[in-house]
């Protein structure tokens, strides 16, 4: 006898199965099934009400989203001087030392003044003999003038004397010695007239180099003074004292390197950007600072600048943010990390972590409607709050489950227990 093979026959108890053809045990099948009154479609009714999968679900949410670049970099003093003397000399005393905290025109160092005040008095004497010598040569040019206007007078009236006496001899009035002597007095009176305006062109000549004198001296005066005031080294801004290079006593030649100033308020972060987010920096926009010196504190600054091109060798932009620092917290050479915030975005769809499902690196998620589920790809964002964005594949609105979400495949008949809307767990 040969063995049942069928299906129907597997239902059938062992020792059966062996003793009893196929048709036999078909026929025992069937009359079991209908003893037990459960009709084909019945069965298959039953069949999908256990198919059906019990799910919670969340709806997709809808929130805003800030967008920060990272820049990494090191605070640098917003300005930093060196301060230097333009003459030789001998540091006389020096009044602020590393550290310091100075304020703009504060005396920080004096140099040795003897000389350049001695110098300083010798150009004020000279200026006072220049502006002598100036009224002087003013005085005789003015006396010049005054000689040639006499002069010219005098030639005026020896002219009409002259003409007078040589009408009257013509006429027969005078003798021949007395027009001659009018000639005479004519020709005197021109000659004066020239040597008069000579002299007072002379005099004029006086007057300017008089004049250039005194420019010349109060030049002199202005470099003097300038010198006394260069003895006493200020302040330009303020900030503090980063280098002490010099002693009293030292002895120094021009342009020597004696104090380093720096401005700590505010603050410049240095630093840079991955080429990518090179678009999304703008002057203007907001930064939180981190810094290891003070964990879990953020400072706030605002990007200041921001290079026109990108390094080739780094392929980072670079770029500066000003930090307010009144209180001198922040030291210059500090390590940073910053947040550049670009832009916020709006209505970004967030789910829940519990409605993620991920295998072999590929991330679902189940989206519930019509009492089935739709299995879509997504791409994952940021985490808040135990909610994910989801930057691709769901939209706001949106019901996707949250349980036995291995169970589930693309058009599992489910059954949803709960729902948590939109907003419910969230910050």
């Amino acid at each position: 006898m040969s063995r049942c093979r069928s299906r129907s026959c597997a239902r059938l108890p062992r020792p059966l199965r062996w003793r009893t053809s196929c048709s036999v045990a078909m026929a025992l099948a069937l009359l079991v099934a209908g003893g037990a009154g459960c009709s084909r479609d019945g069965r298959a009714d039953a069949q999908g009400k256990e198919a059906r999968i019990a799910v919670t679900a969340a709806r997709v949410a809808a929130r805003e989203i800030p967008r920060s670049v990272e820049v990494t970099g090191t605070l640098l003093a917003s300005e930093e001087v060196v301060l230097t003397n333009e003459q030789p000399g001998t540091v006389e005393a020096v009044l602020a030392d590393l550290g310091d905290r100075v304020e703009p025109g504060q005396l920080l160092l004096r140099l040795d003044g003897r000389e350049a005040r001695l110098a300083q008095a010798q150009a004020e004497a000279n200026l006072l003999a220049a502006e002598r010598a100036l009224g002087r040569a003013r005085a005789a040019a003015d006396a010049a003038l005054a000689t040639v206007a006499r002069s010219r007078a005098a030639l005026e009236e020896a002219r009409l004397n002259r003409k007078r006496f040589e009408d009257l001899f013509a006429e027969g009035a005078v003798s021949a010695s007395q027009r001659d002597s009018a000639r005479t007095q004519d020709d005197m009176a021109a000659a004066t007239i020239r040597w008069a305006e000579a002299q007072a062109e002379g005099d004029a000549q006086a007057v300017q180099t008089a004049a250039a004198a005194v420019e010349q001296a109060r030049a002199a005066l202005g470099l003097a003074r300038k010198r006394v005031a260069d003895i006493e080294i200020r302040s330009p801004m303020k900030g503090a004292v980063k280098e002490r290079l010099v002693s009293a006593g030292d002895g120094i030649r021009e342009k020597t390197r004696l104090l380093v100033l720096v401005a700590t308020d505010p603050l410049k972060l240095q630093g840079t950007v991955p080429e990518r987010f090179a678009p999304e920096v703008r002057v203007g926009q907001p930064v939180a600072v981190t810094l290891e010196a003070y964990p879990g504190r953020a400072f706030r600054g605002k990007v200041a600048r921001v290079s026109p091109s990108v390094d080739p060798q780094t392929r980072t932009l670079p770029l500066e943010a000003l930090l307010d620092n009144p209180e001198g917290r922040l030291r210059p050479g500090f390590f940073a990390r910053g947040q550049i915030l670009a832009r916020t975005d709006k209505g970004v769809p967030f789910v829940p972590e519990a409605a993620l499902y991920t295998f072999v690196g590929v991330t679902k998620v189940f989206v519930v409607a019509d009492g089935t589920v739709q299995e879509r790809q997504v791409d994952t964002g940021e985490r808040l709050d135990g909610w994910v964005e989801i930057r691709r594949g769901v939209k706001p609105g949106e019901v996707v489950a949250t349980a036995n979400l291995a169970a589930l495949f693309d058009g599992a008949p489910v059954t949803v227990t709960r729902t948590v809307e939109a907003g419910e767990g969230a910050r």
